[in-house]
């Protein structure tokens, strides 16, 4: 374990020693999220009451040092579900809220999620942002229940988006990923992903965390590591994502240069992988959904346009 992992603070280790393990965490990195960070935590903690009323879940805030009170809100931001549920967990749910160690970057945060979720054995895992304005209980449902059920190991998410969003999405990461790795994975840097404590672990053992995957890298540098390393991936609908918009002039160069940046990495790391791929052309990648009767269903369709995706 290395000397800056955050699971050595005296603090998380007393509430590592008092969860010893859970089934489900879910995990918010964020940095001065305070106006949205609170309905994130009702949405997740609602989703896994709601859904997984059973299991011991754990909820871990990674944050970047901020100054808006952001860990504040976490802290105090609870759900009264006597009010919404029949029935619902009297125990089992855990806050763990704690800044992450590192280089300063959504990466680092992530790898204090893996970490924590490694120490707890936990069975599935979820991360969201913390920006979020469209999340709903059913994310949580989406993102977890593929994993514990259907035994997939990385969850990757659709949305229903206009066709000029996600610019660097369709133009540059989506026609890479296909074209090298022949995963038709839409949004394979959406920033909402579900996946297995077992591909937890086999991320922290990766070199990777003093790179750019360490800041916007992430996502990227997940969703090719399950596909190049044979992991079972598959998608899940969750609708529109609204969040806080972002100034073009900052945020979008950092992370377009940093996205590129492990999108050409992983090319090098993983080039006998796609080199020796058979030629065959896009190869499905399973949508989660849940049918209007609530029966778990997973199907091995095709779907290169958003309707088809939203009509399923």
């Amino acid at each position: 374990m290395p000397e800056t992992s955050v699971v050595l603070r005296k603090d998380v280790q007393d509430k590592l020693e008092e969860i010893k393990e859970a089934d489900i965490l879910v995990g918010i990195p964020s940095y001065n999220n305070s106006r949205t960070i609170g309905h994130v935590v009702s949405a997740v903690q609602a989703g896994l009451s709601k859904y997984f009323p059973e299991l011991k879940s754990v909820l871990v805030n990674s944050d970047g040092g901020s100054t808006d009170g952001t860990m504040d809100v976490v802290n105090k931001t609870s759900v009264d579900f006597s009010s919404i549920l029949i029935h619902h967990r009297v125990e089992g749910f855990y806050k763990i809220i704690t800044p992450y160690q590192g280089i300063p970057g959504k990466g680092s945060a992530f790898r204090t999620i893996f970490e924590i979720a490694r120490e707890l054995n936990v069975k599935a895992c979820a991360v969201v942002d913390a920006d979020l304005r469209s999340i709903t209980p059913e994310w949580i449902e989406l993102l977890i229940r593929p994993v514990l059920e259907a035994g997939y190991d990385y969850v990757a998410p659709y949305y229903h988006r206009h066709k000029y969003d996600g610019t660097i999405t369709n133009t540059i990461v989506y026609p890479i990923t296909r074209s090298l790795y022949g995963k038709r994975i839409r949004q394979p840097i959406g920033g909402d992903f579900g996946f297995s404590g077992r591909l937890a672990s086999f991320y922290l053992s990766k070199d990777v965390w003093g790179t750019d995957v360490a800041r916007y890298g992430i996502d990227i540098w997940m969703t090719t590591t399950a596909v190049a390393n044979r992991f079972k991936v598959c998608q899940a609908f969750l609708g529109a994502k609204i969040h806080d918009p972002k100034d073009p002039g900052t945020d979008l160069s950092a992370m377009l240069n940093q996205v590129v940046s492990s999108v050409v990495n992983l090319m090098e790391e993983y080039a006998l992988v796609w080199r020796h791929r058979r030629l065959r052309g896009g190869s499905y990648v399973r949508f989660c959904i849940f049918c209007r009767t609530g029966t778990y269903q997973c199907q091995s369709r095709w779907y290169d346009r958003e309707v088809q995706a939203r009509c399923a």
